[in-house]
């Protein structure tokens, strides 16, 4: 067997790790926050891809809150009970469901949902990307049982390198109270509160990220022109941008910066990612009824036009047609062949087939 489940960190580090899953579909996700926040934990959440395409502003709380997001499959199933094709596929749908919903790489980490797994599911998880299976001390609040019966189990095994298995779902009513002792109990035996990316860095353990791309085929011509783009004019337009696109709650914000000024700058500074630095000519904003609705920075690779950061104040699916539109247009006048982007994949790669385009979803490498 190529790997192994992770059941404890390090025995020698004062560090505990509080985990949960699933993700709660009525009772409010603050309940648990407010807990980790008010007792200064970090909380690590696995929840299913399904609930994270559910609630994509929820996903990017938790993270922006300085907590840990990470897979438990996309429809929590029986892990051990599924085809090897249907396992991958669980694992690359969550990753999706990710990337979409935070514009981040999905952790290469993760928890098997009923803690079903079989020894061949460890090796096809190392052979996806070096996953690593996250278990732990089970504290049995998945029964909807009370805090005092949460505490009972959990207090005695609370120790160095103590990974707890708690869940974030609408039956765990006991959970949130449970937590807040045990966080207390366990500061009080000397032990910090981490995220299971310090806990496995504390074994030696490192953690690894698995990014995707889509790659559109540059169509020999355009079904309707690109109509409202214009290339940004000078400090005054951006200024009112980066004003207007907080007001649209851009993921990219609310995950990385604190202030509009922060903001502001990372707007007017040149993005360079993904070995590709930015065009400020093809720093473009939509306008649309007197106001701004959306904008897109690109840079060129090879024969690549590379979307490195966009958004729109409406976020349907039918705005991408109009930024693909825009991005077809540029690449056409550049000679270029290809299109590429990060953010919105599967939506992306859906208007491509209604337009005809040819368009492929590849893990990046």
């Amino acid at each position: 067997m190529t790997t192994e489940a992770f059941w404890k960190g390090n025995n020698d580090q004062p560090i505990c790790a509080f985990t949960f899953d699933d993700g709660p579909s009525d009772l409010p996700l603050e309940l648990w926050l407010s807990v980790l926040e008010e007792e200064e934990a970090i909380g690590t959440f696995f929840f299913t891809g399904e609930w994270i395409d559910r609630y994509p502003d929820k996903a990017r709380e938790i993270l922006s809150r300085g907590h840990v997001l990470a897979p438990h499959t996309y429809h929590h199933r029986r892990m051990a009970q599924v085809p090897k094709t249907v396992f991958l596929e669980q694992l690359k749908l969550t990753e999706l469901a990710y990337q979409d919903a935070t514009g981040l790489a999905c952790p290469t980490f993760m928890r098997f949902p009923y803690c079903s797994f079989r020894e061949e599911n460890l090796d096809w998880l190392d052979e996806w990307g070096g996953y690593r299976d996250i278990e732990g001390v089970d504290s049995g609040d998945w029964r909807g049982v009370s805090s005092e019966d949460i505490i009972a189990k959990v207090e005695p095994v609370l120790d160095k390198g103590t990974i707890v298995v708690m869940h974030s779902n609408d039956i765990a009513t006991g959970t949130p109270e449970a937590l807040r002792a045990l966080i207390q109990t366990a500061k009080q035996r000397g032990l910090r509160c981490v995220g299971i990316p310090e806990m496995l860095e504390s074994a030696g353990l490192e953690v690894g990220y698995k990014p995707w791309k889509i790659t559109v085929e540059v169509p020999s011509e355009l079904d309707y022109p690109s109509e409202g783009w214009a290339p940004l004019a000078n400090k005054e337009e951006l200024s009112a941008l980066a004003a207007q696109t907080i007001a649209w709650n851009v993921p990219q914000y609310t995950l990385q910066f604190n202030s509009e000024q922060e903001w502001l700058e990372h707007l007017e500074n040149p993005i360079h990612e993904f070995g590709v630095i930015e065009n400020r000519e093809l720093f473009h904003i939509w306008q649309f009824e007197g106001s701004y609705w959306g904008f897109v920075r690109a840079g060129v690779v090879e024969d690549t036009l590379v979307l490195l950061d966009f958004a729109a104040k409406e976020a349907q699916a039918d705005t991408l047609v109009y930024l693909l539109r825009w991005a077809a247009k540029h690449a056409m006048e550049l000679g270029l062949t290809h299109i590429e982007a990060r953010r919105d994949i599967r939506n992306m790669y859906e208007m491509c087939r209604q337009l005809g385009w040819q368009s492929e979803i590849k893990e990046e490498l």
